[in-house]
């Protein structure tokens, strides 16, 4: 992996992307797909000891006040989620240039802040809710810079309203998608900010572990039995349009399994009584979207206590599932009709 650093620059440019060049006007450009490569390969890297050759020096830009200023204003909130994606890859680099190659970088860091700070949505601690973009596209960006803001206890400042938006994603499959079949992304980034949030303050929690539970059943059931996870069901996939990384529909890939497992992993800090949570997960120590900081002093046990707190949501998600099965019965009942008489006719 560290080979693949370019001694010039010290991005990382996989032999995915050395001769690959995305389609004019593609959301996912060549800039982009090398700043997402370098955030993935550094903290792993890091984790087993495998050292760069050479400095970042593509990011040590980002250390000038006025370059950073003018980078951040051309953010456009309006694809928060792309943007939360680019925001995080430059918070990460910094926190990296400062701890790693004790580069100046704590005074952008700052900056950084304190751009996001002034443009969050005070009612849900969001970018682009206030006017720009759904709240979908909202949760799934600032899932990203959010890690920075756990990771340097920097404080959200209207915890309650993130909560309150995340939990209103949720769908009645369990998953974080309002219109069901959430994949890999959606959800993680959902259920990232609800255990983050979950630890900071008591709010909502047995609601949150309600939502939990049901996301834990959704991805379990998108389980494949070669162990392995597609995206979601029933659709392909391309990795940001990169070749090599198509799959067919409902096949398993290595970016949708590890990001499967990374959503396991952070249930498992919450719900401990899962049977299928007992397992010795364990997170990476360095900044990235595989970053989580587990529990000071040991994961605290849920109690019978907790268990009966949670029936009352759990129950009105059941009679929303009822509900709509009773809708969608006259529906079914027509399907089966047509068949029949097809079957008649043939």
């Amino acid at each position: 992996m560290a080979e693949c650093q370019d001694p010039q620059t010290g991005l990382m440019i996989g032999p995915e992307l050395k001769q690959f060049t995305a389609a004019p006007g593609a959301v996912h450009d060549r800039e982009h797909l090398i700043w997402h490569l370098t955030c993935a390969a550094i903290p792993a890297c890091l984790h087993f000891g495998v050292k760069l050759s050479h400095p970042i020096r593509a990011a040590h830009c980002f250390c000038e006040p006025a370059h950073l200023q003018a980078w951040l204003d051309r953010r456009d909130l309006k694809r928060a989620w792309l943007e939360g994606n680019n925001i995080l890859f430059i918070g990460q680099l910094l926190v990296y240039l400062r701890d790693v190659e004790r580069h100046p970088a704590a005074a952008a860091l700052d900056l950084w802040f304190r751009w996001l700070d002034e443009h969050a949505d005070p009612q849900t601690s969001l970018w682009g809710t206030n006017g720009y973009c759904a709240a979908t596209d909202a949760v799934y960006g600032g899932y990203h810079q959010l890690l920075v803001y756990y990771y340097e206890n920097h404080p959200v400042r209207n915890p309650q309203g993130l909560v309150d938006t995340v939990l209103g994603l949720q769908h009645l499959d369990g998953g974080f998608h309002p219109r069901g079949n959430g994949g890999a992304c959606e959800d993680v980034d959902s259920v990232d900010i609800l255990v983050n949030l979950y630890k900071q303050l008591d709010y909502r929690r047995a609601e949150i572990r309600v939502a939990l539970r049901r996301c834990l059943r959704h991805i379990l059931d998108t389980q494949n039995a070669d162990g392995g996870f597609p995206y979601n069901r029933n659709k392909g996939q391309i990795h940001m349009g990169i070749p090599g990384t198509a799959a067919a529909p409902n096949e398993s890939t290595t970016f949708a399994t590890w990001f499967r497992i990374h959503t396991l992993a952070l249930m498992a800090e919450i719900l401990t009584d899962e049977p299928e949570l007992q397992h010795p997960f364990r997170f990476t120590n360095n900044l990235s979207m595989g970053w989580h900081r587990p529990w000071a002093g040991g994961k605290p046990q849920l109690t019978r206590a907790d268990r009966k707190a949670e029936a009352p949501f759990a129950r009105v998600w059941q009679r929303r599932q009822c509900w709509q099965n009773v809708k969608r019965t006259p529906v079914l009942l027509r399907k089966a009709a047509s068949r029949a008489r097809n079957l008649l006719r043939s």
